[in-house]
């Protein structure tokens, strides 16, 4: 069999309860349904670190936060963005005869305006022209953007600063360009195509009225933690959701985005059967990070409950047998588990652990976890850590998920913020409503255990939380 192709399909802010065969969420998702049927269906897929440049950065690098030093989004006013030295999977793939392509977001590059006012690119606020050669870390077709929220009117650049405006839904148009190079690619050689969808993202509003129709006034039941008083962001600020209609309508619209990115699967899909393509191509479907939508009164990511770390992971094509698997696989972990999956090198530097043999078996490997990460990165709350000559890095929180438990240490995003331990039964509290607080590690074998496995990583990362541990 000729070397197997590659097709990488993620959404950004994306949660794992969101796919119809989750038997969580009330959305529709037949296609991706159908696949996950026909594929390895991960349940305990994990972002790290639960925010979009961080998760990114780990997972084409293969690195953890700390080693790739994207500890927070890449936004104005910080130089903050995946460095030129790291060695990403597009390098790797190109270095062994793939074709690489990336569509659509990245989010791995510094903001234009932190260097300059009005960058020639027209890039604003968050966004980045990201130009030909090493800041594209292996990846030659290039219809992509940093990071922009206009869904319905997205914008793009490809190899010259002319920034290409198109009045379409981004994931349709995204899929489109992404059909077109499936058709148009050399079939002579293996490729390797990254697709990045920003919805459901927030704006959750812009979704073409098709998708929402399928939600229009429906009344959907919401999950049993979620609560609608004072519904906020991490950061504490309100999420102007003041009523329950407020908030099922907002749900009404996340929902129709991923039914939206439903189609565009299909489309791809059904370009690959057409192209040939499908049977020797590893086709993966995830995300980035989840969204809280309300659950413990929170909206969007960054935080460590289910619904911000746990996202969808399919993996299917190439002869890979249809099955579950629930091995604990974190951001870092996809680089290296591609790689050995496409039978290709895995460079030395990446960290992530290779689940390839677990997946391949549909199996669960109890002892197996990963790690949980956050640090603060928002101007309010950066301000008040420089003031206090406190590094960013320092603090926030780090964890351990395994099938069964997360266990969190929480140091907090400000100087006052007292360091508590805390460990979610997942088994017994799947809603994550009845933490204990660990006072005494002595005291619960868990906790300690998970502790320790905290401890050594942090050691490994030279991470000065370590030090927060032990105050």
């Amino acid at each position: 069999m000729n070397q197997p192709n590659l097709l990488f399909v993620f959404a950004d802010q994306w949660r794992r309860m969101a796919m119809g065969c989750a038997q969580q969420d009330a959305v529709l998702t037949p296609n991706m349904d159908s696949f996950a049927a026909q594929s390895i269906y991960c349940t305990n897929a994990i972002s790290t670190f639960p925010l979009c440049s961080p998760h990114r950065a780990c997972l084409f690098t293969g690195r953890w936060p700390h080693a790739n030093g994207v500890f927070t989004n890449c936004k104005p006013g910080l130089s903050v963005r995946m460095q030129d030295s790291e060695i990403c999977i597009g390098q790797v793939l190109k270095e062994n005869g793939y074709q690489t392509g990336y569509i659509g977001k990245w989010h791995l590059d510094e903001p234009e305006i932190n260097h300059q006012e009005a960058p020639a690119s027209g890039a604003r606020n968050w966004d980045a022209y990201t130009p030909p050669g090493v800041r594209r870390h292996g990846f030659d077709f290039w219809h992509s953007y940093g990071a922009c929220d206009e869904h319905l009117t997205p914008h793009y650049w490809n190899d010259t600063e002319e920034k290409v405006e198109i009045d379409k839904w981004s994931p349709e148009h995204e899929t489109d360009v992404a059909i077109d190079y499936l058709q148009n690619c050399d079939k002579t050689k293996p490729f390797s195509l990254f697709v990045s969808w920003n919805p459901p993202h927030s704006p959750y509003n812009q979704v073409p009225s098709r998708y929402l129709d399928l939600y229009r006034d429906k009344e959907l039941p919401l999950r049993a933690n979620v609560d609608y008083h004072n519904i906020h962001h991490h950061t504490t600020e309100t999420a102007n959701l003041n009523t329950p209609e407020e908030l099922m309508q907002v749900t009404r619209e996340y929902f129709a985005a991923v039914s939206g990115l439903d189609d565009q699967f299909a489309r791809l899909l059904k370009t690959l059967e057409e192209q040939g393509l499908r049977e020797n191509t590893i086709v993966v479907l995830t995300a980035d990070h989840g969204d809280m939508m309300g659950s413990h009164a929170l909206m969007a990511k960054h935080v460590w409950y289910e619904e911000s770390v746990g996202i969808p992971f399919v993996i299917g094509g190439a002869g890979l047998q249809a099955g579950v698997c629930n091995t604990t696989i974190g951001s870092a972990d996809v680089a290296p588990t591609l790689l050995s999956l496409l039978q290709l090198p895995i460079p030395p530097q990446m960290q992530g652990i290779d689940r390839a043999a677990e997946i391949k078996a549909h199996t669960v490997q109890d002892d197996s976890f990963t790690y949980l990460y956050a640090t603060p990165g928002g101007p309010g709350l950066l301000g008040p850590l420089k003031q206090a000559g406190i590094d960013p890095r320092s603090i926030g929180w780090r964890g351990i998920r395994s099938p069964r438990y997360t266990y969190i240490a929480d140091a907090g995003y400000t100087p006052q913020s007292k360091l508590r331990r805390l460990l979610y039964d997942l088994q017994e509290d799947p809603y994550q409503l009845n933490p204990q607080e660990i006072t005494d590690l002595a005291q619960n074998a868990v906790a300690k255990k998970m502790e320790q496995q905290l401890q050594k990583w942090l050691l490994q990362q030279q991470d000065d939380f370590r030090f927060r541990l032990n105050a």
